[in-house]
């Protein structure tokens, strides 16, 4: 049996199947031609989903299948090796931190200028990823992932061997320019080969292991200048990533749906072919020899501008600022541990390395877990809103299931959690307290800023399949930004307000933008529905 989906290909936002098309997201019996450019359930040309008339292992097996030709361990493969890549931007930034101290003595210079470094560093991160994410959703993953290590590397070797200042903070400019847009890149490498029901356990185990550089960074670095010098740090960037990146160059396939369909489809560019499908039990093991070519998917119009136009909506607009706030309270909650802990607790470099740990564990943890729970959240929101549209009578036929509601829920708890841990840790460090309190807040502040990401970055891929590194770098964006403002303002903050006040005042945003998160829960896809309605109107128009 197929159906057809027809409406406009700018249509910039998820529509959900019928009931007697959507049972548990992702099993197989009907099939539906969606019109080119329109982000579903699941993209593509042709897809499976189910209906009540048939269940079982084997069609459900089928079904995935035919969305995608990698193996639930060759996904998870996937995955760690699109992690590799983009831990380098997480890392490339707290490594610097325990350096800091160093290369102002080192340079003669002040503690503003050194804190300069910094400030570029963030500044590149939020802008780079909106030209970069764009081009990999047009060019394909791979070439561009590819692109951005070899920049990182470059950069990376011409910081190692530098012997001025300004020399420095024009390579570390180009270096985060360079290996930021990964984290946005890679989100919408596993955004092609997930769908709804098993996204954010993905995204989640993603988000983890690209952002744990954050937490282990410190300790990295400490480790490194204790042994050797500062150069050290970025000769282990270099070494690193050289490593990694030729892992990508041999391993990594290209997913764009675009390019390759559901993964059975040879790309026609070489940039887009690993060596690896050159191999005979991968040829088998991916049916290349028999591609499902109807699995392409149409290229939309290149949208360079695509994270402006996502942050002007204003449920996305919301939801990214109150993201932004808490990753910067996160980076600032960072930042002040290695000064206040060398100034007040009289910590040794490898100790302040090592009092990142619980925040490096926390990111991790926190990501797999949340993850989990909005796959659970997602399937018990779907089944709820299948049951009362199975036995309401007053049910209107044409409601959508709510996937901005579903993704959100779990956001509230979350936020409140963390703002609350932050606050105590700030008054604890800037009272000099016990060293293990700041430890156990530091882990659970954390634990629960990583869980918030994982949502807002799952819900923009739910929303954007076609466009989903250019939607994530919106999160890179606000993110970024935010956390280079207070970055920057942080020696003064921390002179007037004190290091307690300067993080209990953003923490007192982020308990604001929190009790904002009611606007786009409740109206959020109610304004997707009507730009839906809008778009079709004028797409008929146009063809009239």
């Amino acid at each position: 049996m197929r159906d057809t989906i027809s409406t406009s290909s700018d249509i910039d936002s998820i529509n959900s199947l019928h009931q007697e098309d959507l049972e548990n997201g992702g099993e197989f019996v009907r099939t539906v031609t969606i019109a080119s450019g329109i982000p579903e359930l699941i993209e593509g040309d042709h897809v499976t989903v189910t209906s009540k008339k048939s269940r079982g292992k084997g069609s459900l097996e089928e079904s995935e299948k035919r969305y995608t030709v990698f193996s639930k361990s060759e996904k998870y493969l996937l995955l760690i090796i699109a992690a590799a890549s983009s831990i380098f931007s997480s890392l490339g930034s707290p490594i610097y931190y325990p350096a800091l101290g160093t290369l102002e003595k080192y340079f003669n210079i002040s503690e503003e200028m050194v804190n300069l470094s910094v400030v570029l560093y963030l500044v590149a991160q939020a802008i780079s990823p909106t030209i970069f994410a764009s081009a990999a959703d047009i060019f394909g993953r791979r070439p561009i992932i590819i692109l951005c290590l070899l920049i990182f590397i470059g950069a990376s070797i011409g910081i190692a061997v530098i012997k001025n200042y300004p020399a420095l903070l024009v390579l570390r400019f180009i270096q985060s320019a360079g290996i930021s847009p990964t984290i946005s890149i890679t989100s919408g490498l596993v955004g092609d080969f997930t769908q709804r029901h098993e996204r954010g356990g993905y995204m989640g185990l993603l988000s983890g292991l690209a952002l744990t550089g954050q937490g282990f960074g410190s300790l990295i670095g400490a480790g490194l200048i204790a042994g050797f010098d500062w150069r050290a740090i970025f000769w282990f960037l270099v070494i690193a990533s050289s490593v990694v990146l030729s892992f990508i160059i041999f391993l990594l396939p290209e997913t764009k749906r675009t390019i390759v369909g559901n993964g059975s489809v040879i790309p026609q560019s070489i940039f887009n072919r690993a060596p690896i499908l050159y191999l005979s039990h991968v040829r088998k093991a991916w049916d290349l020899d028999t591609p499902d070519i109807d699995l392409l998917v149409s290229q939309n119009r290149p949208e360079y501008f695509a994270p402006f136009k996502i942050m002007a909506k204003p449920e996305l607009f919301i939801l990214l600022l109150n993201q932004g706030l808490h990753m910067a309270l996160w980076v600032v909650l960072l930042t002040s541990l290695t000064t206040q802990l060398s100034k007040n607790y009289n910590f040794t470099v490898l100790k302040i390395g090592f009092s990142y740990l619980p925040a490096g564990i926390a990111g991790l943890v926190g990501s797999i877990i949340s993850g989990r729970l909005l796959d659970w959240n997602f399937k018990r929101n779907l089944k709820n809103f299948n049951s009362v549209k199975e036995n309401s009578t007053t049910f209107e036929n044409e409601a959508k299931f709510n996937i901005v509601k579903a993704r959100m829920q779990l956001a509230f708890p979350y936020n409140i959690v963390a703002e609350v841990f932050a606050i105590i840790f700030g008054w604890i460090l800037d009272k000099n307290l016990s060293i293990a309190g700041l430890y156990v807040t530091s882990f659970i502040t954390c634990l629960f800023i990583m869980s918030v990401t994982g949502i807002v970055i799952t819900l923009l891929v739910d929303m954007y399949p076609q466009n989903s590194s250019g939607a994530v770098s919106a999160v890179n964006f606000t993110r970024c930004g935010l956390a280079a403002i207070f970055v920057a303002a942080l020696a003064s903050m921390n002179k007037t307000m004190t290091v307690g006040g300067t993080i209990n005042f953003i923490a007192g945003l982020g308990m604001l933008s929190t009790v904002s998160l009611i606007i786009p829960y409740k109206y959020g896809m109610k304004w997707v529905e009507e730009r839906n309605r809008e778009a079709k109107v004028g797409s008929n128009g146009q063809e009239k």
